[in-house]
């Protein structure tokens, strides 16, 4: 009884351990099998971490090779700018060189113009004044002529020297005109070549007031509008360029079929041109081109424009 009582006990013994035996094994396989799996996840961690590094890397490397290349571009640009305003600025000395030269030359052309137009407007009128000037002249010795045979009457014959006398009691309509003291009153011609004689030598207020008074004295002259336009002439002489302005304005507006029309609006140009109103001076040229394209004055304004 007892035998059997120790087998059942061994026989239980032996079954339990048995049994534990079965469970640890199962255990430690599945330990293992989770050791396993969590090293192959910490490999492909490891694995994916140092491709990730690896990857950092390489961005690093790319972008201080692309921070370095956009360094060497921008000491590349700033060398380009840097040769460039050199460039500029020594360009800049020789256009300012250039423009120097030019304007030498406008100013010199400017005079030679001013000349060359002076000559031409002043053409006709000059030789008008030669001619009257002559006339004057002859007019001036056959006066003198008259004066002398009558004062050379006293050495003739009784007869010849009372026909003197009754010759200057009574004298003709010559005598008249000529006046007591032998000397020509002026005409409306007269006065206006003195006051164009007084121009050319200069005297551009006493011109000035000359051609005023010529207007004024003869409004309906044929000579009129020349006195106008010369009139702008004296102020622009005397470097009064505004009362310039109106003068030829004047001349344009009184006299539009006038000979001096084309000559007042080319010298109002000028005169703009001498206030620093080149906008008004080129608008008053290219008008002249317009409505006056075969005169002289045109001529000249296609110059200036170029």
């Amino acid at each position: 009884m007892i035998k059997q009582c120790v087998k059942i006990i061994l026989f239980f013994l032996l079954s339990g351990g048995f049994i534990l035996s079965c469970a640890s094994q199962e255990d430690t396989v599945y330990l293992n099998n989770k050791i396993n799996a969590i090293q192959r996840q910490t490999k492909n961690d490891r694995v994916e971490l140092e491709t990730t590094i690896e990857n950092l890397k390489e961005s690093l490397a790319a972008s201080e090779n692309k921070s370095l290349e956009l360094e060497r571009k921008l000491r590349e640009d700033q060398e380009s700018m840097r040769l460039s305003l050199t460039r500029i600025l020594t360009d800049m000395e020789e256009i300012k060189e250039v423009v120097q030269n030019l304007t030498g030359t406008v100013e010199e052309n400017r005079h030679l113009i001013k000349s060359a137009l002076e000559v031409d407007i002043t053409k006709e009128d000059s030789k008008l004044f030669q001619i009257k000037e002559l006339l004057r002249k002859v007019e001036d010795l056959q006066s003198r002529l008259l004066n002398i045979e009558s004062r050379s009457g006293s050495g003739v014959s009784p007869g010849k020297k009372e026909a003197g006398l009754k010759k200057q009691a009574t004298p003709d309509k010559k005598q008249k005109e000529t006046g007591s003291t032998g000397k020509k009153a002026q005409t409306e011609s007269d006065i206006y070549n003195e006051m164009l004689g007084h121009y050319k030598s200069g005297s551009y207020k006493r011109a000035l007031e000359g051609f005023k008074e010529f207007i004024t004295l003869y409004p309906k002259s044929s000579l009129a509008d020349n006195a106008a336009f010369w009139i702008g002439e004296c102020y622009k002489g005397l470097e009064s360029y505004e009362e310039a302005i109106l003068a030829y304005q004047k001349v344009i507006d009184e006299y539009p079929k006038g000979n001096k029309v084309p000559a007042a609006i080319l010298q109002q140009a000028v005169s703009f041109e001498k206030i620093n109103d080149n906008t008004t001076a080129k608008l008053l040229l290219k008008k002249l081109i317009k409505n006056f394209p075969n005169s002289k004055e045109a001529e000249i304004a296609s110059q200036k424009l170029k």
